[in-house]
């Protein structure tokens, strides 16, 4: 009986709902919130909390601006990792993973149309413009006309290793090497391979070769590995260097310069042909991965999150760079000096894409997922909260204004008690006192905020009370239980309704400002949490995308529920419905 009577006094504020156009706009509004947060995993593009990463052929170009000098980045080179680049004759030759080709001629760069699909690791231009490339799997491609770029032809190796580095000994034979100490010399007219045998046979990875001033190939790899493979008698030494630290890559100029790099920032530096390798100091300590020397001894070098360096007088400098990405490769020509690479990277603050439809946070999170999850917080907080405020309040007003004298005073001065007690000291207590988490939201929440309701539905439960209806209800001998929830509750049920659609946009804004405040559940989703990342980061200035779309959905959410309590108050307050 007390059901039904309590679904007759649902059944007006339903329908005045559905009478009123923005009170319907609201409650379409709601609805399309709370199915986002019911099929919030549908939904999400991405995992809300994964570190999405992305790649793309990373180029900085070197800017001198006065005495200052900087490596400032340039538009990428596709989305594929670039590996090794070579410079001849005007003409430069840039590869990478899963076959990327790039030619850079006449101060333009350019992507080359190729069938390779195997990751390359180094590339060299020969003497008559053909260029070779070699990779992963004993992969080995020719480019009869770099300048050209005419279509690449696969040369079939005799080992499956990867070949990590080439070099030209003359216009029609190259010298490759690579895992396991391979050393190859292929002569590309014939497409015949000889295969050379390392003096040291450990087995050990050759990470680069190069050819020198007199006719001789350098080859450096990992522990201090360094052959030299002499023109004269076609015989291969090992040559001792001052480390035993893996070495990376060597570069050798026509004008007898060398520079050998590797990891710990390992510099080794000669002059001229003949001269011994001399250890440099180096101004950083990260894994260097490619060096280049001119013809005038001016040297560089590049690593590990977007490291260079310059060597000045035989010094080296640490230069400012503008990346962080991983950069494998230098190329100096007449019209620049370019370093190029990137592995996979942290996709922190991108903007809006189609990938990431609002963005990426400052750890490359997808930031529409975060907010598509961060509605279920914010709902079940608003529909929590609010149902434990008007459970509350709605009984500590009922009780007071039925039984009045000393009950109504206790527990009114209670209340006014709490409204002395202000909101966010009250929830930093409760955090501080418990773990924060969301029932410790919920609480802060609904102990503060029901106090209004319970002075409202006491007010209303005054002038009930006295009613013919409650009088003929005690002369029947109904309890005072029966009167206050039988007969008195179900009058006052249209002030519950309108309470309970004000009180959930008044919880929905409550955790916002709680998390906006680092008062919020750690390891949960909210709107609220998404803008307090955004100002810890100090992005939330730049990065509109970050704080915006968490801001329009609490904006929209408490909108939605405004209008709907604005029909409900005509229920509640039948004077409103005369004056329209």
């Amino acid at each position: 009986m007390i059901g039904s009577r309590i679904l007759k006094s649902a059944q007006e504020p339903l329908r005045a709902m559905i009478g009123d156009r923005l009170s319907l706009v609201g409650v379409v509004v709601l609805l399309s919130i709370i199915c986002m947060a019911l099929f919030a995993p549908f939904l999400s593009t991405h995992e809300p909390l994964a570190i999405n990463e992305r790649e793309e052929g990373s180029l900085l170009g070197r800017s001198v601006d006065g005495e200052r000098t900087r490596w400032v980045q340039l538009p990428a080179l596709g989305e594929r990792t670039l590996n090794a680049a070579d410079y001849r004759d005007g003409v430069g030759l840039a590869v990478g993973r899963d076959g990327a080709t790039w030619r850079y001629r006449d101060g333009e760069w350019a992507e080359l149309e190729t069938p390779l699909a195997a990751t390359l690791i180094d590339v060299a231009i020969g003497p008559d413009g053909a260029a070779l490339a070699v990779g992963v799997g004993g992969n080995i491609a020719l480019l009869d006309d770099a300048a050209a770029g005419s279509e690449w032809l696969a040369i079939e190796a005799p080992v499956s290793v990867a070949l990590t580095g080439v070099a030209w000994l003359d216009d029609s034979t190259a010298l490759l090497v690579g895992v396991d100490e391979t050393i190859l010399r292929l002569n590309v007219a014939s497409g015949e391979f000889e295969a050379l045998e390392s003096p040291l046979g450990r087995g050990m990875r050759l990470n680069s070769v190069a050819l020198d001033a007199d006719g001789s190939a350098w080859m450096v790899g990992e522990r201090g590995l360094t052959l030299r493979l002499d023109p004269d008698d076609d015989s291969l030494s090992l040559e001792r260097l001052p480390t035993n630290r893996d070495l990376n890559h060597i570069h050798l100029a026509e004008s007898g310069h060398g520079l050998i790099v590797g990891e710990r920032g390992t510099l080794l530096a000669r002059s001229a042909v003949g001269e011994r390798w001399q250890s440099q100091d180096s101004p950083d300590s990260r894994a260097m991965r490619a060096g280049w020397v001119t013809d005038e001894g001016q040297a560089f070098a590049v690593g590990r999150s977007g490291i260079v360096f310059e060597r000045e007088a035989d010094e080296w400098q640490l230069v400012p760079s503008e990346e962080e990405r991983h950069l494998r490769t230098l190329m100096v020509t007449g019209e620049g000096y370019f370093a190029l690479g990137s592995d996979r990277f942290v996709n922190r603050l991108a903007p809006p894409s189609s990938e990431h439809w609002f963005g990426t946070d400052h750890l490359g999170r997808d930031l529409y997922s975060q907010n598509v999850h961060g509605s279920r917080i914010a709902l079940l907080v608003g529909f929590i909260g609010a149902a434990l405020v008007v459970l509350i309040g709605a009984n500590v007003g009922l009780i007071a204004g039925y039984f009045r004298g000393r009950t109504e005073t206790v527990l009114m001065r209670t209340v006014d008690v709490m409204y002395g007690i202000p909101f966010e000291p009250f929830a930093l207590i409760l955090v501080l006192l418990f773990e924060p988490s969301l029932l410790i939201v919920i609480l802060a929440v609904s102990l503060l905020t029901w106090r209004t309701v319970a002075r409202l539905i006491r007010s209303q439960v005054l002038s009930l009370r006295e009613r013919p209806f409650v009088k003929a209800a005690r002369v029947a001998g109904a309890s005072d239980l029966r009167i206050m929830y039988l007969h008195i509750f179900p009058n006052v049920m249209p002030l519950v309704f309108l309470e309970l659609a004000i009180i959930v946009g008044v919880s929905i804004i409550a955790e916002a400002t709680l998390s906006f405040l680092g008062l919020g559940p750690p390891q949960s989703i909210s709107w609220g949490g998404i803008l307090h990342n955004a100002r810890l980061s100090g992005a939330w200035r730049d990065a509109w995308w970050w704080n915006l779309p968490p801001g329009l959905f609490i904006m929209i959410t408490v909108l939605s529920v405004f209008f709907i309590s604005r029909s409900l108050e005509l229920v509640a307050n039948p004077r409103l419905r005369a004056r329209r």
